[in-house]
Formats: structure tokens, C-alpha cells, sequence
């Protein structure tokens, strides 16, 4: 897997710049020289609203898109991605990590709604004729997250993530999405300021353009009945780029968190990479276990072994929180190789007591 340096400084920097200025910027992980009469790779033409329906239940369906993407081609002359049958297990993802080159980007996002509160949310990766851009493809969706700068985040009061703003939701190539219990949203205000912070990697040694689309379901503030929810993010290398290593095998990784906030769980998904098998929060100061999020592999074509989905945890009353109570997120690897870019994450979503 290409992981440049440089790339990530360049992410770093971008996120400060599109804080400061409210403009959108793009940093690509190849190393690739490019063409200056043309957009670099990762660099996005417009985000835009392509379709809205009602859903039975009442609520408003509205698809963002973010695009076209410019992925840089894989340039690295090393293996490429190709796993014969039976040279991975149906529980821990291929046998060796992903190939291929990055292309980072930070996209403004016109926000589906105001005064709104968004209940579901589904992203994906396309083509811009429609089809999903996957491992089968040669494309892959690596991170996805979104932020709304008019809100302070929960877990993170220092760094870059201080001043990015609220991470509301965020979703790998298993793209996970979600619908929160009858009643309860994540609230956007009158002038919600949404991005997305977006890693996406290119298996093929052509250029690809691709488009992240974003379906969210939502109601507005005054439908009787809706209470907000909190999004409270859970990281084992928080206020960082997010990543831990892991060793060949199988292993455990620890996080613990003091909670700031007093209310009740309504929902929560974890996101790990290949190899991971589950991510578990627990409340260690009642005992309770608030979630358990699993891994599945290999039952959709389209992901080649790779991590395909996460599973949820949703309900009206998951278990409760008080503002010092010790959140305990663990997470359980068994990987063929060691990985220095594993991840344990957990996002939270609290009816918070004030």
C-alpha cells in the first residue's frame, strides 16, 4: 500500500486551510508528475444535490454528490492486487494489504438540509454512469469523513480536529450506513458548515473518475416527536490521522475515554480494517456492553474478500452514560500480515441529558 509522507502533510495542511477560508482544496498521495493545465487528482468540480424523494415513513431522501474525482493512476510497479481463491479466510480479509495509490481530497458539501435532523444516512462510490466503484474495478472508497465546522467535537477539544469542527459520520470502502430509532436525529442548524474529508485509492495504473454519493434521510426541526442525538467519536489514535499497528496474527487494542456527556445511547457502528474482526464499547464503570460491531467478508462479489460490511447497533435505549463514566472500545484483529495502518473506531450517538 503507497502511503506517502508527504500526503499526509499535505492533508493536514489542506484541513487547516479549508477551516481557515471555507474553501475547498485537494492533496493526492501519488507521486506522479501532473499535467498543470488540468485538475490535479482529487481536486472536485461541484458538490450537488441530484435527487430528493419521500421515503414511506414521512421523511425526505436527499442524494448529495461530490464529483468528479480524478484518481491518480498506480504507478507502483510492485504485485498488484490479486488474491486466487482460497488465499484468504472468509472472516480476516486477503492475504496481504491493499495496492495501490491515494488520492486525498477535502470537498465542501452543500449539506442536504437546514434546520433539519438527518435519521440515515448511505454513501457510496460511483461511476458517472451509476455503476459502484469497488475492488472489483480496480477503485476503492478508503475513508470517508464528514464534518460540520458550526459544531465543536465531542472527543476532541486540541489539533487539527478541534478546528475541522464535529465529526458526524464516516464510513470505509464497507460502506456502512444506518438509520437512527423512530424520534431521533443528528440536528444540522440554519447554516451548517458540511465537508467531507475524503482518501480514496486507485488500483489501476490508469487515471479513474469516480463521484461519492451520499443518500441522508431527514425531517425537519419541527416534526412532533424528534429529539437530537450526539455524535461521539471513539478512536484509538483520536485527534490523529487515526491509525495503530497490529501484529501478524491475532490481537486485542485498547481505548478508554472519560465521558463528557450524560445521556442515553441510541445507536453506534464500528470501523476497522481487513483483518479486523470486531469492535466492542462497553461501559466499564456499569459493566454494561453497549455494542458489539462486526466484520463480514466474502458474500458480496464486488468486494473480493475484502471487509464488506460492519454491523450496528441501534435502539431506543442501548444502555446509559453518565457525564465520568470510563468507555472501554476494544477491538479484536487476526491478520495474515503485520499492519501499521489498522484502525479501531466507534461512532456514538447520545440523547444527551443536559
Amino acid at each position: 500500500m503507497r502511503r506517502s509522507k508527504m500526503g499526509r502533510k499535505a492533508l493536514l495542511l489542506a484541513m487547516a486551510a479549508v477551516t481557515a477560508m471555507g474553501a475547498a482544496t485537494a492533496a493526492s498521495g501519488s507521486a506522479a508528475a501532473q499535467d498543470t493545465t488540468a485538475p490535479p487528482p482529487g481536486a472536485v468540480s461541484q458538490s450537488q444535490v441530484i435527487g430528493t424523494r419521500q421515503a414511506p415513513d414521512g421523511s425526505t431522501v436527499t442524494t448529495v454528490r461530490l464529483g468528479p474525482i480524478k484518481l491518480a493512476p498506480h504507478t507502483d510497479d510492485g504485485p498488484g492486487h490479486g488474491h486466487p481463491e482460497g488465499e484468504f479466510s472468509p472472516m480476516h480479509g486477503p492475504h496481504e494489504p491493499m495496492h495501490g495509490t491515494h488520492t486525498r481530497s477535502l470537498q465542501m458539501m452543500l449539506p442536504p438540509c437546514v434546520a433539519c435532523f438527518v435519521n440515515g444516512i448511505k454513501p457510496d462510490l460511483v461511476y458517472a454512469d451509476g455503476r459502484q466503484a469497488n475492488y472489483d474495478t480496480k477503485a476503492m472508497l478508503h475513508h470517508a469523513v464528514f464534518f460540520d465546522r458550526s459544531r465543536a467535537d465531542v472527543t476532541c477539544s486540541g489539533g487539527w480536529v478541534a478546528l475541522a469542527g464535529r465529526r458526524i459520520f464516516a464510513s470505509g470502502n464497507e460502506r456502512t450506513g444506518g438509520t437512527l430509532p423512530d424520534g431521533y436525529g443528528v440536528a444540522l442548524g440554519v447554516l451548517p458548515l458540511t465537508y467531507a474529508a475524503l482518501e480514496l485509492m486507485n488500483l489501476d495504473h490508469h487515471e479513474q473518475e469516480v463521484f461519492l454519493t451520499v443518500e441522508f434521510s431527514h425531517v425537519p426541526w419541527f416534526t412532533p416527536g424528534m429529539r437530537e442525538v450526539t455524535p461521539v467519536w471513539l478512536d484509538k489514535d483520536n485527534c490523529r490521522l487515526s491509525e495503530h499497528s497490529v501484529p501478524e496474527g491475532e490481537s486485542h487494542t485498547n481505548w478508554k475515554w472519560t465521558s463528557t456527556v450524560k445521556g442515553t445511547l441510541k445507536g453506534a457502528g464500528g470501523h476497522l480494517h481487513d483483518g479486523g474482526e470486531s469492535v466492542t464499547l462497553t461501559n466499564s464503570t456499569t459493566g454494561k456492553v453497549l455494542c458489539e460491531s462486526r466484520a463480514a467478508y466474502n458474500t458480496i462479489p464486488s468486494f473480493m474478500g475484502h471487509i464488506e460490511s460492519m454491523s450496528r447497533c441501534l435502539g431506543q435505549d442501548l444502555g446509559t452514560i453518565d457525564k465520568g463514566d470510563v468507555l472501554d472500545m476494544d477491538s479484536v484483529y487476526h491478520t495474515h500480515y503485520a499492519d501499521d495502518h489498522a484502525m479501531t473506531i466507534m461512532i456514538a450517538y447520545v440523547h444527551e441529558q443536559r
